[in-house]
């Protein structure tokens, strides 16, 4: 019996056990790591606008990465002092506005809509002991979300600008984890995903700004109370596909609810009518540039992110849908391609023989 031959499937079966293995811990150490994941993905989020911007710097001026991020971040803040110092002022007391109108539109509804049987409930809720444990909790558990949210936004940040400073440096040591037969194709997806990042979030602060836009004037043609602080509020939750633009609509109609219902009712067309536009207008342009996120997937993915990773998920659920698809596009198509391609191959020759 020939030795040679003999250990060789007892040892391909273990280095197969020991993959499947390797993969298995690695997948389930990633799942208890999701919330880092997540922030490590934000602070990639923040980098590739600051490195693009860096890189315009240079091309102008004769100075290294990390000082041209440095200006970069020194001039996006004289636009934003310069953008408070402007309108800021009366943004934030239209903000500030809305914790007052909005009582006054739940008063209103109250008047069309009986709530005291909820305010009994909740009433009877908060004074029994277990309701006031409960409150307590929630209270103690929002304390901590929004504690580790802070904590999560300081270190993407941080994050980001250590990565734009030396993005090169990042990406080398990312593709000398993988196999040398591989850089070669993930420098290409690394690449092909930067740049459909960029596009995506160049195309994202278009639309913010110009819905918000619209919004404010449109609300303020209506009578609305603080119309620019909803504006502003549009704008941001734009951010947020679909997700967004609803939750940013509810404030809105609640402050139109205190002036009339007919009020409200043209509120609500008007947030129906911007979301056309931008369907209509806006989102074809974006997209010519970027990657092309079908509706229902964009949906969908909201959804599956949100499920799988909570609030965090569902506001990063474009950005990460944006990846997927360049890795699908990039990896996953070509593999199926080439596959269907190589059993053609062999269904032709088997024909011929």
């Amino acid at each position: 019996m020939d030795d040679r031959n003999g250990p060789l499937p007892h040892t391909s079966a273990f280095g197969v056990g020991l993959a499947l293995l390797a993969t298995t811990a690695g997948a389930l150490a990633l799942w208890n790591l999701q919330g880092l994941a997540l922030v490590v993905f934000a602070a990639i989020l923040i980098a590739v606008p600051l490195a693009a911007a860096a890189g315009l710097v240079r091309r102008v001026l004769p100075v290294g990465q990390t000082i041209a991020v440095i200006l970069t971040i020194v001039v996006f803040l004289v636009l934003f002092l310069g953008t408070i110092a402007a309108i800021g002022a009366r943004t934030i007391s239209e903000i500030a506005a809305l914790s007052a109108e909005i009582p006054a539109a739940i008063d209103r509804l109250d008047s069309w809509i009986d709530l005291g049987s909820i305010e009994t409930w909740i009433a009877a809720r908060v004074q029994s002991s277990d309701g006031a444990s409960s409150v307590l909790s929630g209270l103690s558990g929002m304390t901590s979300i929004v504690l580790g949210a802070a904590s999560g936004v300081l270190l993407a940040l941080a994050g980001g600008l250590f990565i734009a400073v030396d993005p090169a440096c990042y990406r080398d040591g990312f593709l000398r984890l993988l196999p040398q037969r591989f850089r070669s194709k993930g420098g290409q997806v690394l690449d092909a995903t930067g740049a459909a990042l960029r596009a995506w979030l160049l195309g994202q602060v278009v639309s913010m700004f110009v819905v918000g836009t619209l919004t404010g004037i449109g609300l303020w043609l209506l009578g609305v109370p603080t119309a620019i602080g909803l504006g502003v509020v549009a704008g941001f939750f734009e951010f947020v596909p679909y997700v967004g633009p609803i939750a940013s609509a509810v404030p809105a109609v609640l402050v139109a609810l205190a002036e009339s219902p007919t009020t409200a009712l043209w509120v609500v067309l008007l947030y129906v009518g911007i979301q056309q536009v931008e369907g209509a207008f806006l989102i074809p342009l974006i997209q010519r540039e970027a990657v092309n996120l079908p509706p229902a997937v964009t949906v969908f993915s909201v959804v599956a992110f949100g499920i799988l990773f909570g609030f965090p998920g569902v506001v990063l659920a474009a950005p990460l849908t944006v990846v997927a698809m360049v890795i699908l596009r990039q990896l996953w198509i070509p593999f199926i391609d080439a596959g269907r391609q190589r059993a053609w191959s062999r269904a032709s020759l088997a024909g011929e023989v």
